[in-house]
């Protein structure tokens, strides 16, 4: 029988979200807020926004959730092999749009405890924890699964009671057809350059044929952001816990935008 990862969805209509800044990342904004409809009510969330791009414009947003649904693939088939006995599940946002200004966001549920395990110019945390292997076991099997064509990297996201919560995870091809982190053939390779098989890696999953030196450096900042990410968060929440957040917006779901 086949096993199916699950994936946490928003199962609400619409939430408040604040104008202050939350984080931000390559690519993304993110603020925070507060489901007012739907099953999730009164659970907090996020709104990604692109940093680049039109906010109006249906194809950066459908290119994401198209990430998100090979992602979601990529689980699956690695939950079938068994590698692991504990669950991965993926934080699945949707399109919601801004009541007043009509801009698109990504909206999902919130995740606590946020930690990150690789990135896609091939930093890795190498601290030798469980949930560290096998991320990057799971970076690996990505690309041995599809035949070397897809690499699932940049994992992050936190632990629940029995398994790990990703999101906003970065897919890198051979075609670099999925999206502006997708680095493509030489990204994949300076990737795998920087890998280190661990206990949940097998001997005979493939990896591409590394000649000369990496074509992307791996930032000395990576590590030195997501501290900075882990601790920026902490004080968000005391912020939103002592009031300390300016405006807030409304965001509702905007059905002609889903996939």
């Amino acid at each position: 029988m086949r096993n199916i990862a699950t994936s946490t969805n928003n199962h609400a209509t619409k939430a408040t979200i604040q104008d202050e800044l939350f984080a931000s990342g390559n690519f993304k904004n993110v603020k925070r807020g507060e489901y007012t409809a739907g099953d999730r009510i009164g659970q907090e969330c996020v709104a990604k926004e692109f940093k680049t791009g039109s906010v109006f414009e249906d194809h950066y947003f459908k290119e994401e959730l198209a990430i998100i649904d090979r992602t979601q693939k990529i689980i699956d088939s690695w939950h079938d092999a068994g590698i692991i006995n504990r669950t991965i599940v993926l934080n699945t946002p949707e399109i919601w749009e801004y009541e007043y200004t009509g801009h698109k966001v990504l909206v999902e549920p919130i995740i606590k405890n946020f930690e990150k395990f690789n990135s896609n110019t091939g930093w890795a945390d190498n601290t030798g924890g469980a949930w560290s292997e096998a991320m990057q076991a799971l970076s690996h099997f990505s690309y041995h699964t599809s035949g070397g064509q897809f690499l699932l990297c940049d994992l992050q996201g936190g632990v629940y009671s029995d398994g790990y919560i990703l999101s906003d995870p970065v897919i890198m091809s051979q075609a670099r057809n999925c999206g502006p982190a997708d680095l493509g053939p030489d990204g994949i390779r300076s990737f795998f350059q920087r890998h280190r098989c661990g206990k949940f890696c097998k001997k005979d999953w493939t990896r591409p044929k590394i000649l000369g030196k990496a074509v992307f450096p791996m930032s000395q900042a990576d590590g030195q952001r997501m501290i900075a990410f882990i601790q920026y968060i902490s004080g968000a929440v005391q912020g939103a816990k002592l009031g300390l957040f300016g405006p807030i917006f409304e965001v509702g779901a905007a059905p002609t935008s889903q996939p």
